[in-house]
């Protein structure tokens, strides 16, 4: 097991243990609520390994961003939706042969990345975005090289071919035109509701899925395994999905998974769930050992009980290893 961290360089984000708010925010089921809220937020309980930087950032952009901030959301949407089929592929293969990978982009990272990718197809930024350009012109020579620094460093962790975006395009969500490239140019980049909603609960979802198997990497390091062991224990992360996929590009059609209103629609996945954790170690995870297998004849009770213990194990063992609070998997927004 990774050894409690001696110095702490970063501070907790606590507002996100707490229940997304906003007219576009997801549902959550109230288990995963709790869970969250329940979780021990002590940086001395952050664990010290190799691969503790990896997840202060997000492995998608942070979904909080996108619920936060109304005068950039068209910016962070049309930015993040031109990027999403090259950055997902590159998410989802980005663990590299040592078993280990780079840190991905932090918030603030994510944000300046879309600013400047807007900029970069000749586009106009929100005022707020323009306003803070031109206060940084009369800075000094030592700031603005900091500033430098910070943008080289980050786009370390953006290793994605953006050199065909020098030009707006068009914008596409669920094969439907969401901006037109005259609509980018003119700046209009007002989003239906529903839309936003849809994308903001994908990048719950996906976060959810690849910080998951990310934990259990952190667990059960894939170096250290024989090849069929380390096969073994992604299949286990897998099958806690629908269909094995941890991450698609296609929006689903049916609230099935972990975080799935009806409790049928979720308890072969809890099951998965509870079998993945079980091998983690620990008392909790003896306790989910012994618990009854779920099955197509369990109750919700039963199902709940696993989710009551499951949960919060998951939620406070993220946060051990890497310091923030996880994200988790929300309802599928109805049509």
């Amino acid at each position: 097991m990774p050894a409690p961290a001696a110095v702490l360089d970063f501070q907790v984000a606590v507002a996100k243990f707490e229940t997304p708010r906003g007219r576009t925010a997801p549902l959550f089921n109230a288990v995963w609520l709790r869970a969250l809220a329940r979780v021990e937020a002590i940086p001395s309980r952050v664990a010290s390994h190799p691969d503790r930087q990896l997840l202060r950032g997000y492995a998608l952009p942070d979904p909080h961003a996108f619920l936060n901030s109304n005068a950039r959301l068209g910016v962070y949407t049309a930015s993040w939706l031109l990027i999403r089929p090259a950055w997902i592929h590159s998410a989802t293969h980005r663990q590299n042969d040592s078993g280990s990978c780079a840190p991905y982009p932090e918030p603030q990272d994510w944000k300046n990345y879309f600013a400047d990718l807007f900029g970069k197809m000749g586009l106009r930024r929100d005022t707020a975005d323009v306003a803070k350009s031109k206060a940084s012109d009369g800075v000094g020579k030592r700031n603005k090289k900091r500033r430098v620094e910070t943008i080289e460093k980050a786009a370390v962790k953006f290793q994605i071919d953006t050199s065909e975006l020098t030009v707006p395009s068009d914008v596409f969500w669920r094969g439907q035109v969401l901006f037109s490239k005259d609509a980018l140019r003119n700046n209009e980049l007002t989003i239906d509701d529903k839309v936003s909603r849809e994308i903001i609960w994908e990048l719950f979802k996906n976060n959810f899925a690849l910080e998951l198997l990310a934990t259990d990497r952190v667990r059960f390091p894939r170096h250290e395994l024989s090849e069929d062991e380390g096969m073994d224990r992604d299949a286990r992360v897998a099958a806690c999905f629908p269909e094995g996929i941890l991450v698609g590009l296609d929006f689903p059609m049916l609230d099935t998974g972990l975080g799935a209103a009806r409790w049928r629609d979720r308890y072969e996945y809890v099951e998965a769930f509870r079998l993945l954790l079980s091998t983690w170690g620990g008392g909790i995870a003896m306790t989910l050992e012994e618990m009854l297998p779920l099955k197509h004849t369990s109750s919700e009770r039963e199902v709940e009980d696993v989710e009551r213990v499951a949960y919060p194990f998951y939620c406070q063992k993220f946060f051990d290893f890497f310091g923030r609070a996880p994200c988790v998997p929300p309802r599928l927004p109805r049509p």
